[in-house]
């Protein structure tokens, strides 16, 4: 109850400092909660506790936890499109350094990490995978270098076959992104490339080399979108079948033996034989 109370405070007290008025809604609100929800299940005390938010965004998330008692450090470009816009940027660095967050601004390609390997408790990622064009492999090695052993990785992210997508595809419509996100892009496209589902999201963290010790979905969506009535509808659905809720979460435990994981163009080209097109092109001329 008392822990309840101090999130609903911290909450409030983010999206009063925050710079963008009605930006943080609430899915921000459902997503950080579940989040912290699944770390009191392994962590006693946050308070003074190092955290890492990789692609922290505007850090209003980083926000909420640096006042739930983490010490938040956090990295990103602030190259989405609206971050470019007059002003942006500097109010949102002002607002992270108001925050006391410890924020790292990367330029766009360089996506270096100047904080300490094996110095945090936790390394975060949240909605971020899934806006990669390239393998995550890479951005979990990086995360790793950078987790304590025995520290923890949270990686959250849409949950790619929840009831609304499901039921889009039996409509006809499509479960991607909208196209004209995609077609009225302002240079490289940021917006979701590849979504995941709960055991894709298991598969990424254990084979680059973490142990996974909570691996579940939650509802965050349903809340600020739907209409009571069917909010209710949809929420029962998916306390019935968690597979239907929106968002995935995964924390994995770094083991003390953790190696970043390379590249490996055999298991690669092995991946893709099994697709007919793949097979022809692999195929060795007599």
């Amino acid at each position: 109850m008392k822990k309840n109370i101090k999130f609903d405070r911290a909450f409030s007290e983010v999206v009063r400092e925050f710079p963008y008025k009605d930006y943080i809604g609430s899915n921000c609100y459902h997503q950080v909660k579940a989040i912290l929800g699944a770390l009191e299940l392994l962590l006693p005390e946050f308070d003074g506790l190092k955290l890492l938010d990789v692609g922290s965004g505007p850090m209003d998330k980083t926000a909420v936890l640096q006042k739930m008692g983490f010490d938040c450090s956090a990295v990103d470009d602030l190259g989405d499109p609206w971050h470019k816009l007059e002003g942006k940027s500097e109010a949102i660095v002002t607002f992270g350094r108001r925050m006391g967050i410890d924020f790292f601004l990367q330029n766009n390609g360089d996506y270096t990490i100047p904080f300490e390997s094996n110095y945090f408790d936790v390394v975060t990622s949240l909605a971020v995978i899934e806006h990669l064009h390239e393998t995550p492999r890479l951005i979990l090695n990086s995360m790793g270098k950078h987790l304590k052993p025995g520290g923890y990785l949270v990686i959250v992210m849409p949950n790619s076959v929840n009831l609304r997508k499901r039921i889009s595809v039996l409509m006809g419509r499509t479960n991607y992104s909208p196209i004209e996100v995609l077609f009225y892009s302002l240079g490289s496209y940021r917006g979701h490339v590849r979504e995941y589902t709960l055991p894709e999201t298991k598969y990424i963290c254990e084979t680059a080399g973490f142990q996974v010790v909570h691996a579940d979905t939650f509802e965050s969506t349903a809340h600020g979108r739907l209409p009571h009535g069917l909010r209710e509808i949809y929420l029962l659905a998916g306390k019935i079948i968690r597979g239907f809720r929106s968002e995935i979460i995964v924390i994995a435990r770094k083991p003390q033996d953790w190696e970043p994981l390379e590249e490996d163009s055999d298991r690669y080209f092995r991946s893709i034989s099994q697709f007919s097109w793949s097979k022809n092109i692999l195929e060795q001329p007599e």
